[in-house]
């Protein structure tokens, strides 16, 4: 690294390569594009390459810039784990492991992370961090955490990410809608019907995913609502013709209340768990923990997915 650089400087070239725009690579990094460009056009002077080609939708990746950012993931790591080392050396915390859970995820998958024992590590303690999954996979990167439960993520050259459960959305409707007795539904089913529909910030790429599967089948949503949490569900179902998209865990919070719900049947729209870890994982508590979690999550049940928000 050179004198001028930063690790912080290096963060923003690995988020702009995963992000593919400055505008998105900018909010995960939390600064300003205008600041942003600044500090990338610093690093290219510095490294003296052009590091990203731009164009009208974005920026693509050159050469030098693929190798710059296999090379500079391995100083942010050790980065990072040289801080979280030195911290828990400090404190005299050496069997603790900090776990990100996407928010509304089931309760019981975040029981049996708390259950898992280690016969090495008898004095484990584990901390639950929820979160966006964005959020908690930055947060992965930057070793605030050491794993991650998150919900149908983007791929990251720093992370491997292991998919635990898969399971489709849920179209509820009022027990009086004329969908209300079909065992299953298509998107063509449900797009002559005005739509409750989570917000992009809930799930972007579930959102744009949905969006853009519409698109492709020629059809056109009417979304009518956007919503947060499930809670705002059946408020906002208020006559026989709407109806609203929700996870099968989130389904439990309206059965009760003359709602009922049909699973959307598409290849390409799925709810999928993944666990993700750092692929420069060289901790045995981290991967010991890892095996016998999937272990015991196979040997389970399969878990119901989250609760809106997708996050």
């Amino acid at each position: 690294m050179t004198p001028q650089l930063k690790i912080r400087d290096l963060e923003l070239v690995v988020a702009l390569h995963e992000e593919g725009t400055f505008t998105q690579a900018a909010k995960r990094v939390g600064i300003t594009e205008p600041a942003f460009s600044k500090r990338l056009k610093l690093v290219e002077r510095e490294v003296k390459e052009t590091l990203f080609d731009r164009n009208y939708d974005g920026v693509t990746t050159t050469d030098s810039g693929r190798s710059f950012v296999a090379h500079i993931l391995e100083s942010i790591n050790s980065y990072y784990r040289a801080v979280h080392e030195a911290h828990e050396a400090k404190h005299g915390q050496r069997h603790k492991l900090r776990i990100g859970v996407s928010a509304y995820l089931p309760a019981n998958l975040i029981e049996l992370l708390q259950s898992i024992e280690l016969t090495l590590y008898k004095d484990l303690v584990i901390e639950i961090f929820t979160g966006l999954s964005s959020d908690l996979l930055v947060d992965l990167q930057q070793r605030r955490i050491q794993m991650a439960l998150v919900i149908s993520p983007t791929e990251r050259s720093a992370l491997t990410m292991q998919c635990i459960s898969i399971d489709t959305f849920r179209i509820v409707v009022r027990q009086s809608h004329p969908l209300a007795t079909r065992k299953s539904v298509m998107l063509a089913d449900i797009a002559e019907y005005p739509w409750v529909f989570f917000k992009r910030s809930v799930h972007a790429h579930l959102h744009d995913l949905i969006l853009r599967r519409m698109e492709e089948e020629r059809l056109q949503p009417q979304i009518v609502h956007q919503l947060t949490h499930v809670d705002q569900v059946s408020a906002l179902l208020t006559n026989d013709k709407i109806i609203a998209w929700l996870n099968p865990a989130g389904t439990e919070h309206v059965t009760n209340r003359g709602l009922v719900h049909i699973p959307l049947i598409d290849d390409r729209i799925r709810i999928e768990t993944h666990l993700a870890t750092l692929i420069k994982n060289e901790t045995p508590l981290i991967s010991e923990f890892v095996r016998k979690f999937v272990t015991r999550h196979k040997s389970l049940k399969p878990a119901e997915q989250l609760t809106l928000p997708i996050v």
